[in-house]
Parts: C-alpha cells; sequence; structure tokens
C-alpha cells in the first residue's frame, strides 16, 4: 500500500504539550522522530550518478547532501534561493540520477514526483519566469528509461521565452515555496512550487531512479522536442561557470511505498 508523505507540523506538537509535560516531551520526541524519518524516507538516498556539462560546479563543496534533502525555496517567487549548500548547478547538458532505496516511488493520486530548481518571477511580470529547465526521466532499475513528455513553444516574431506557458513538462520552470524554514509541505503540489510529475504518464507503477538532464543550450547539447523545436530558455543567455545550466534544489516522492513491499520477483508485474 502506498502512502502520502508528510511533515511534522507545530499543531500536532502543541496538542501533546497539554498533557503531562514528562509524558509530553518523551511522546513529543517519538512523534517529531517518526514524521522525521517518514519525511526523510521520502527523498533520495544517494546520488546514483552525475555526468557534470560545460560550466557546472557550483555547489560541489556541498554534494551530494545538497541535493538530497528537502527543498529550500522562499515564499516570495521574485526571490529564489541561491545558496551553494542548497544548490547544484548541472552544467550545459549535465545530468544526474538520484535513487531511492529505503521507498520506492509509486503511482498514486495525481502527481507523484517533484523536481524542485530555482527559477523565478521577474518583477512586475507574473506570467513571466527565469525559467533554466531540464528533462526528467525515471527507471526501475536504471537500465530502461521513460522520459516524461515536454514540448516547448518558441517565440515567433512576438513573444518572449520569459513566458512561462512556453514550457511544457519539464522542470526548472515553477518558483519553489517549500522550505523547512517556513512549514511549506514539499509534498503537496499544491503550495510547495517545483514542477510535479506523475507517474502514469509514463505507465509506470512504481520507479527507484529519477534522471534529471539539463537541457542544453541551441549550440551545445540541444534537447531537440518532438515537433522539431530547440528548447531554449532564459538562463541560456546567462550561462557563466561555474553556475551554468540547471541549478538542482530537490526532489520529493510525493507518493511512496517501502521498498521491501515490492519483492524483486514481483518487479515484472508492476512494469
Amino acid at each position: 500500500m502506498s502512502r502520502q508523505c508528510f511533515l511534522s507540523s507545530p499543531a500536532r506538537r502543541s496538542s501533546v504539550i497539554r498533557h503531562n509535560k514528562t509524558h509530553a516531551v518523551v511522546i513529543l520526541v517519538f512523534i517529531l522522530h517518526i514524521a522525521s524519518l517518514a519525511s526523510a524516507q521520502c527523498f533520495p538516498d544517494r546520488v546514483a550518478e552525475f555526468v557534470p556539462g560545460w560550466g557546472a560546479g557550483f555547489g560541489m563543496s556541498y554534494f551530494p547532501q545538497n541535493v538530497l534533502g528537502p527543498p529550500h525555496g522562499n515564499v516570495n517567487p521574485q526571490q529564489p534561493n541561491a545558496r551553494e549548500e542548497d544548490l547544484l548547478s548541472l552544467g550545459v547538458g549535465g545530468t544526474i540520477t538520484l535513487e531511492f532505496t529505503s521507498n520506492l516511488v509509486v503511482d498514486g493520486p495525481g502527481p507523484d514526483i517533484t523536481v524542485f530548481e530555482n527559477p523565478f518571477q521577474p518583477i512586475g511580470y507574473p506570467d513571466f519566469v527565469f525559467a533554466e529547465t531540464a528533462t526528467v526521466a525515471v527507471s526501475t532499475d536504471s537500465l530502461t528509461w521513460y522520459t516524461f513528455p515536454f514540448s516547448f513553444d518558441p517565440p515567433e516574431t512576438t513573444g518572449s521565452l520569459y513566458e512561462k506557458w512556453r514550457y511544457h513538462g519539464l522542470a526548472g520552470v515553477t518558483p519553489v515555496f517549500s522550505s523547512p524554514e517556513n512549514g511549506i509541505s514539499p509534498f503537496d503540489p499544491n503550495v510547495s512550487g517545483g514542477d510535479s510529475f506523475d507517474l502514469a504518464e509514463v505507465g509506470l507503477h512504481y520507479v527507484r531512479f529519477v534522471k534529471i538532464t539539463d537541457t542544453g543550450t541551441t549550440d551545445i547539447a540541444p534537447t531537440i522536442d518532438p515537433y522539431g523545436h530547440i528548447i531554449n530558455d532564459p538562463g541560456n543567455a546567462m550561462n557563466t561557470p561555474p553556475a551554468a545550466g540547471f541549478d538542482l534544489d530537490a526532489v520529493a516522492a510525493i507518493h511512496s511505498t517501502p521498498a521491501a513491499a515490492i519483492r524483486r520477483e514481483d518487479w515484472v508485474l508492476y512494469e
């Protein structure tokens, strides 16, 4: 059975403290421990592979811890996180593969995975975004990969690369609001920000691996959508080492189940 991930809440803590103080402390510690374990298992456990692209380097001093925990967003979409301890620049065309070992991501109602970058909204332009995009692929075994459908609507004689509606099925488009500091859950795509993906789109019931690949530029490691459009995002105009390309903040499993619940001999039944 799958479950939806969660974080501990102040409301739960306050209700416990009303009881006997000694017992409350013990119960409180237990609740926070369980909640911490549950939420920790809803993030990747390890980096299976990182192949940096041109201009990478930002965040390497804190790697891999800076991509394995919760996102660090901001309730103000015009002020993105830019801390090296929270982000990893993939570089132009760079790719990273994250693995869930304690829990597996499973297909539940609605989106199942959210990928967090640090796009932001230009001041005065609520429909615009400074995006640095990436494709997202998933796998049960790291051998066979399924990429979520994506497309790009390039500007013609009018329009702007900053228009958010031009990017479909890509990560790095939606500003991130969730952070441990503000209590916004990374497991609720209605409030968390970031870009969410549904395993049903690729026909999988569960996955262990998530691969994120920077879409490159029109000249370096370009990514072409199914309609022949080369993906070009605003970040390409500012690809300056060591912070070039997609800046990964975090990946969260919205729906998950303990890995032990899916026996190896049963994996084929889920594919």
